[in-house]
């Protein structure tokens, strides 16, 4: 039981962690232009300054975007606070919708959108389940544990542990900049959530080459039980409580490091899963994200990974393409500025800077990001989410950016 000295305690943690994300802010917007397009940067430097990857005048063409896409947005928040989405992936996608407006620096309860981000945390936290699930139906550890013998994705079976995970790395980089009761209830069920998470995780044995990895259900119908995709959402997510100040033990990190170098290829590149042929950007992308998010920044595997992340380009038709040939434009913005932004050096300016030219032009008259590629069945308001979350690291205002 939480003793009266526990909630004292945590209510001032919260009031540091505001204050914090406030001073986030104020800096990111004071930022000045610092050496962008130096040769002399290393490729990648984890523990120098981050350089700027963009100009002053592309930067404020990038928030005029960044403000066009969230006012769009806004209008599309339904009567319970959720975003547009097909119910199993409803949570997850207003968890994006919420990191997409925290990430331009709004916050819950002020401002132009405060009301509407209560609404919208309040439905996440509304579809958590008594197992401490965050998804729209409760989790069966029946069919968890054996492997399905129909596709299970229409029922939205195979989206719980993804919605699970983002949903958990949105409440962290929102707790403490809420008011105190919803930030004690967003304790309560980030504690919940992370209990669920080992569970899922440790449902079984599995198999060694796959151990510290997420997967859909354990195991999949291909029989791994692991996945560099799904991975790379828990280990943002576990980062993520972290650093809001929950217990996350070192040997979870370091299993899910474990489980993503088991996975890189001899091209320096990380698979999809261990039974996968070819290495992609997007998992590269991915794993190097798990591996900095686990504090192995120095790993002699990530600055093969950085080579090979470095070829990233906004016109080459293989940075957008998986490993089964389906286009991802959102979300390989999304893990490539996110991995990149722990590397630091050339690998950030470059890959901020295809990003930049890649999904600016992408963005249509209405404000909203066109449903294309794997947006096409999840709707604009994933996309238009995505999009923004992929175009703000260089802002630096979510905690999950800090390095």
């Amino acid at each position: 039981m939480t003793t009266r000295k526990t909630i004292i305690i945590g209510l001032l943690n919260i009031s540091m962690r505001r204050l914090f994300y406030l001073i986030l802010f104020m800096c990111a917007l004071g930022s000045s232009t610092a050496q962008i397009g130096n040769n002399k940067l290393p490729l990648i430097d984890p523990a120098a300054p981050l350089p700027q990857a963009l100009s002053d005048a592309e930067i404020k063409k990038l928030t005029a975007s960044v403000d066009r896409g969230l006012a769009a947005l806004a209008k599309m928040q339904l009567d319970d606070g959720g975003f547009p989405a097909a119910d199993y992936t409803k949570p997850a996608i207003t968890s994006f919708a919420i990191m997409a407006f925290l990430s331009r620096g709004h916050l819950p309860g002020e401002g132009l959108y405060g009301k509407q981000l209560d609404k919208a945390l309040d439905y996440v936290l509304s579809v958590q389940k008594k197992s401490g699930l965050f998804a729209f139906s409760e989790i069966n550890y029946k069919e968890i544990n054996v492997i399905p013998s129909h596709d299970i994705y229409n029922g939205g079976g195979a989206a719980k542990t993804y919605c699970h995970a983002i949903c958990m790395l949105m409440l962290g980089e929102v707790y403490g900049i809420t008011e105190h009761q919803r930030a004690l209830r967003i304790r309560e069920s980030i504690e919940k959530g992370f209990k669920c998470t080992l569970e899922i995780w440790d449902v079984r044995k599995g198999k060694k080459e796959d151990d510290g990895g997420f997967r859909y259900i354990r195991p999949w119908r291909d029989r791994s039980e692991g996945d560099a995709s799904i991975t790379g959402w828990h280990a943002a997510s576990l980062r993520s409580i972290s650093n809001a100040g929950f217990d996350v033990p070192e040997k979870v990190m370091d299993r899910i490091a474990n489980y993503v170098l088991r996975n890189q290829a001899e091209d320096g590149g990380f698979r999809y899963t261990s039974n996968t042929a070819k290495s992609s950007m997007i998992m590269t992308a991915a794993g190097t994200l798990c591996l900095a998010l686990a504090g192995e920044h120095k790993h002699p595997a990530l600055v093969k990974s950085s080579v090979y992340m470095s070829s990233f380009s906004a016109n080459g038709k293989d940075s957008f393409l998986s490993h089964s040939n389906r286009y991802y434009p959102y979300y390989t913005c999304y893990y490539v500025t996110q991995a990149s932004i722990q590397m630091g050096g050339q690998l950030w300016v470059k890959c901020m800077k295809e990003t930049y030219k890649s999904l600016l032009p992408m963005q249509e008259a209405t404000g909203l990001w066109p449903c294309v590629g794997s947006a096409a069945k999840y709707g604009s308001a994933y996309s238009t989410s995505l999009a923004i979350i992929g175009l703000t690291p260089c802002i630096k205002i979510l905690p999950i950016y800090q390095r």
